[in-house]
């Protein structure tokens, strides 16, 4: 039943934009009782984290580990899978990207969860999130995904040229600033 929940709020969040996405239009859309929301979403922003919890699960269960890549090579392709994982929910993430920043208080928990799944796509990629280096990489790994992700929902093209041309230039500027990071530790 989570699944068919999900996809009501999916579908409302699709029609009516974030910041106009309520449970009760879900349930009346779909004609599930509004209890059975309750029982799996604490608020609206726990839709999205389930969201973005699936992308990471669908990116985890099909990525197979280049090994002979760079790590710049090897952060591109699974970013690339991210967003193909992430393409069946375009439409709502665009509704979403205009009006999250008017929802502040889902502010928190969002970021949380991306801070979390760029954590996993740098142990996909066999980079440790953990310490002080583990933290710039993830923190700085979650700006460039946001960033290129703007870019993403802005890309119709069937190749994604503007998204792997910006994400590429991204990562070049990020394995440059940890380089340099590198000759002070």
């Amino acid at each position: 039943m989570k699944d068919k929940t999900f996809k009501a709020c999916l579908k409302a969040i699709e029609r009516e934009g974030w910041r106009s996405f309520t449970f009760a239009k879900a349930s009346q859309e779909s004609e599930i009782p509004l209890s059975v929301f309750k029982k799996h979403f604490s608020s609206p922003t726990d839709v999205m984290i389930h969201l973005f919890q699936k992308i990471d699960k669908d990116v985890l269960e099909h990525h197979v580990a280049s090994e002979n890549l760079s790590t710049k090579d090897r952060l591109f392709e699974i970013l690339m899978e991210r967003f193909d994982a992430a393409a069946p929910y375009k439409s709502v993430l665009r509704r979403f990207w205009h009006d999250w920043v008017h929802t502040p208080d889902a502010f928190p928990s969002l970021a949380c969860q991306g801070y979390t799944s760029m954590a996993w796509m740098l142990e996909a990629v066999g980079l440790n999130p953990h310490g002080i280096s583990g933290i710039i990489r993830v923190q700085g790994l979650t700006t460039l995904y946001v960033l290129t992700l703007r870019t993403w929902l802005d890309d119709d093209s069937p190749d994604l040229g503007k998204t792997m041309a910006f994400l590429d230039k991204g990562l070049l500027k990020m394995e440059r600033a940890l380089a340099w990071l590198n000759n002070f530790s």
